[in-house]
């Protein structure tokens, strides 16, 4: 989240209290969980967070075993800071909400505990926050390296992600002039990737009409057994990211299309859900599920078939036939007794369908991209709701859904004035490739 500033107001406090060469307050590590607060709220020269890329903060950390203490290191660079700050903090993947482990003070490192009031560890379970006792100062562009002790908790609680801030500052004593940097890293059980069982696949299929097949880039779902420990599941999420994309290896398992490692956005002992590579072979390719991957103890499945279509467009639903869509307000548009909360559109409404398999934009993003701009699809594409072909002029965007992985497409569209009352039949095709029939959006004048 980005904090705005009132600069009059800033101005009439003196900016030594805004500076915290002792450590900041608590949650300004930039995790998600905690608001996305970092200390470009008090350093306010250079937000947001890694804007200068001269800069950056990183954190060196292994595997950990239960128990068992390690030394995680936090290192600020940037070649013209010559004073330096951070904020760590660790929790488990699977509720970041609470504290994973603790850690241990040193001559450097002080622990704030997330209580009101704040105070210095023990933190009885609260969550900690290891940060800077006083900001050290060393020869420009030096840098500096933060050693703290942590011990992970005693029993295996899976993924564990570690969120850090460095502040890399010119030492004038005030907080204009400094860079914000912040990263996460996540930490698997030295125990966790130790499945022995072969998986099996059962099928693979688009993710949003599970019919057979898949196109390139489309978002996909294989279902099977054996892909992880029963009973668990885990979720991609931005600190499992890697260069801004998805992740081709999630906890322990990684999913190989065509010979090639695939984005992962969820998974659990039955399902994979994945993106298909961006590649221009067609037919049948092979599919393969690899547990502990380039591990000694790594175990794949059999190699199984899918068709690579060309395109295979398909809505995603909320109920298998109301397609997921949203108002121009941003409500979710869909029969209240399907979605609760929900309602119908009018004709005349804007609506964003999303839908996945509709073949290559342009510019082309890969497969686990995150899209940064508009990627539109080519015109070789129709959309019929209630019957009616859409005009041009009621289709204002078809493409990569900005800010979301590079298989999942909006379609911007009006509803027409002809739409009758109840679930409107809506039929997008592309190169002749038709979407999945029985899909409906909810209409009422």
């Amino acid at each position: 989240m980005r904090l705005k500033f009132v600069y009059a107001a800033l101005a009439a406090i003196p900016v030594t209290l805004l500076a915290f060469s002792t450590g900041p307050p608590t949650k300004r590590t930039g995790a998600a969980i905690d608001g996305g607060l970092n200390c470009t709220a008090c350093h306010i020269s250079f937000p947001p967070a890694n804007s200068d890329p001269r800069g950056s903060v990183t954190i060196a950390a292994s595997s950990y075993v239960p128990g068992v203490t390690q030394t995680i290191k936090v290192t600020v660079q940037h070649p013209e800071a010559v004073r330096w700050g951070f904020q760590l903090t660790a929790r488990p993947v699977a509720d970041p909400t609470k504290q994973a482990g603790t850690f241990t003070v040193n001559d450097v490192v002080r622990v704030r505990c997330d209580t009101t009031p704040a105070t210095d560890a023990p933190c009885n379970g609260a969550l900690e926050f290891p940060e800077h006792k006083s900001a050290p100062f060393t020869d420009a562009g030096v840098g500096f390296t933060f050693s703290v002790d942590w011990t992970p908790p005693a029993t295996d609680v899976g993924d564990i992600v570690l969120f850090a801030a460095g502040n890399a500052a010119n030492g004038n004593g005030n907080p204009l002039g400094d860079r914000i940097y912040t990263t996460s890293k996540v930490l698997a059980s030295s125990t966790a990737c130790s499945l022995t069982a072969k998986p099996t696949i059962r099928a693979v299929e688009s993710a949003a009409s599970f019919q057979s097949g898949i196109a390139p880039n489309s978002l996909i779902t294989i279902f099977g057994q054996g892909f992880t420990k029963s009973g668990s599941t885990r979720s991609a999420q931005s600190f499992d990211f890697v260069a801004n994309a998805y992740p081709k290896q999630l906890g322990c398992v990684a999913v190989e299309i065509d010979g090639q490692r695939v984005p992962i956005t969820y998974l659990q002992s039955d399902q994979i859900n994945a993106q298909a590579p961006t590649t221009a072979d067609l037919g049948s390719v092979s599919v393969k599920v690899i547990l502990n991957p380039d591990a000694a103890n790594q175990v794949s499945s059999d190699a199984g078939t899918v068709q690579m279509q060309r395109q295979m467009p398909a809505f995603f639903t909320f109920d298998g036939k109301s397609i997921a869509a949203i108002s121009g307000s941003g409500t979710l548009v869909a029969n209240p007794a399907v979605v609760p909360g929900a309602g119908p559109a009018k004709p005349g409404d804007v609506v964003s369908l999303y839908a996945t398999g509709c073949g290559f934009t342009n510019p082309v993003y890969q497969a686990g991209e995150l899209p940064s701009a508009l990627a539109t699809i080519p015109p070789q594409f129709s959309m019929t709701i209630g019957g009616v072909t859409l005009s041009s002029a009621d289709i204002l965007y078809a493409g990569l859904s900005p800010g979301s992985i590079s298989g999942l497409y909006q379609f911007n569209v009006r509803i027409p004035a002809a739409a009758s009352d109840g679930d409107v039949p809506v039929v997008l095709q592309v190169n002749g490739a038709a979407s999945q029939s029985g899909a409906t959006v909810a209409v009422k004048r």
